[in-house]
């Protein structure tokens, strides 16, 4: 592949990606401003409760569907199967969803609370239970997610705008969630059946379903587990301390999400050049590798020492004094970045070698960790030593964690070169990335 060509599907990533990031920083702040932490903290709370959950939508088939259909992308019966499966776990997801908050509101549900879960489910189903995303990342035709994204995330961002100006319920106004979820369904699907060559049939393999899920059982067990120390902070405060704490620690903590998609920008950028790499053993893949970590940690590092130095001035840009504290959140968590966008190709190697079973450990180990930490660290220290334990739990979980298998310690060297060439010997680290931007 030429660099042209890279360069293009980059663009097309990003569009997507980009678009995330600005609906994502636009939208919580406007939120944030006008209806202030404690009501953030309500959708942060079950957000949180349903991230928790979201292997049960998910099942842990993501890089697997990538995988398959990058081989065979007119196998329908697959498609329509995986679709089926995630239907019916979606529906699970809503009904844990439900109980758990019940459980952590002391059965103090009221209609507030529900209409925000209902919102939250939505987005769930439309964002995730679905594999049509999927489709067109395998294919790599990002310029169908571009679009779907932007016209999407416009409307929703309308809704948005309309619901405050009359002065919509809270409750109401944050419907631009599931709205643009929704709306990009609609739309993939539409290029979806667009595209297909024959006609598409609806149907369910119970053989290929009980194939895929027996692959996806330590993927399942991760996507079980990763999201426990992922949101561990968040629910500890939630039960601990004040839905106002809540709003300021997720104020912090969702500018790290929307950052996220950086690493995945990049990832699924080289994934075919890399699949086809690894596939056909080609003798420059450890180095097309090596070029990748370096660029993933050196732009990490780059974004977090920013948001570091200037986290107070821009919580009080982004959010205003009602949050005030979540700086110090921030300079702490930016620091995340470093594990995090690497980490997008590290779980995409594991699938492509066949080691998904060590994103279920590592999860294990790290989940057990966070839960433990936070629980000593929030009642001492507060937001700041969940800050800490958050980001404690990353380096273990994206990067410590692979020196301690045989399988996988060839990533930790990886990263460990990487992170040696940026700091001790730039030239080299250039050279490395220029050669994975240009390989062919």
């Amino acid at each position: 592949m030429s660099k042209l060509y890279n360069l293009k599907k980059a663009a097309w990533y990003s569009v997507e990606n980009l678009t995330t990031i600005i609906f994502g920083l636009f939208t919580v702040i406007i939120v944030a401003r006008i209806f202030g932490p404690e009501n953030l903290g309500k959708l942060s709370m079950i957000q949180a409760i349903s991230a928790v959950a979201m292997f049960m939508v998910v099942l842990g088939l993501d890089h697997i569907v990538v995988r398959d259909l990058a081989k065979n992308p007119e196998h329908y019966g697959y498609i329509s199967t995986v679709l089926t499966m995630q239907m019916i776990g979606s529906l699970l997801h809503g009904g844990v969803v439900l109980l758990c908050l019940y459980l952590i509101s002391d059965g103090a549900l009221d209609v507030t609370l529900l209409i925000i879960c209902l919102a939250v489910f939505l987005t769930t189903y439309f964002s995730r239970a679905t594999v049509f995303k999927l489709y067109f990342q395998a294919i790599n035709d990002p310029k169908k997610i571009a679009y779907s994204a932007l016209i999407s995330r416009l409307c929703a961002l309308l809704y948005l705008c309309i619901a405050v100006y009359f002065e919509f319920q809270y409750e109401f106004v944050v419907f631009f969630i599931p709205l643009q979820a929704f709306l990009q369904f609609v739309i993939l699907l539409f290029h979806f059946t667009k595209s297909t060559k024959h006609k598409f049939v609806f149907g369910f393999d119970a053989k290929l379903a009980k194939k895929l899920l027996v692959e996806a059982l330590p993927l399942i067990g991760s996507s079980i587990l990763f999201p426990l120390f992922m949101q561990a902070d968040i629910l500890l405060i939630s039960m601990l301390m004040t839905e106002k704490d809540v709003g300021i620690y997720s104020a912090a903590g969702r500018l790290i999400t929307q950052f996220v998609f950086i690493g995945h920008i990049i990832t699924m950028t080289f994934y075919l050049s890399l699949s086809n790499k690894k596939t056909n053993n080609e003798e420059d893949k450890d180095q097309f590798v090596q070029g990748l970590v370096a660029l993933l940690f050196s732009m990490a590092f780059v974004i977090a020492l920013f948001c570091c130095v200037f986290a107070d001035q821009i919580i009080a840009l982004l959010y205003g004094d009602k949050f005030l504290g979540a700086g110090d959140v921030l300079a702490i968590l930016a620091w995340k970045w470093v594990f995090i966008f690497p980490a997008a190709l590290y779980s995409r190697i594991l699938i492509l070698d066949g080691l998904g079973k060590y994103e279920f450990i590592k999860s294990f180990v790290v989940a057990g960790l966070s839960l433990s930490l936070n629980y000593l660290l929030i009642p001492q220290f507060g937001l700041i030593g969940a800050a800490y334990v958050s980001l404690l739990s990353y380096f273990i979980a994206d990067f410590l964690i692979y020196s301690a298998f045989k399988k996988t310690r060839g990533m930790f060297y990886t990263g460990s070169r990487a992170v040696g060439y940026f700091f001790f010997n730039p030239l080299l680290n250039f050279k490395s990335i220029s050669y994975t931007v240009g390989c062919r």
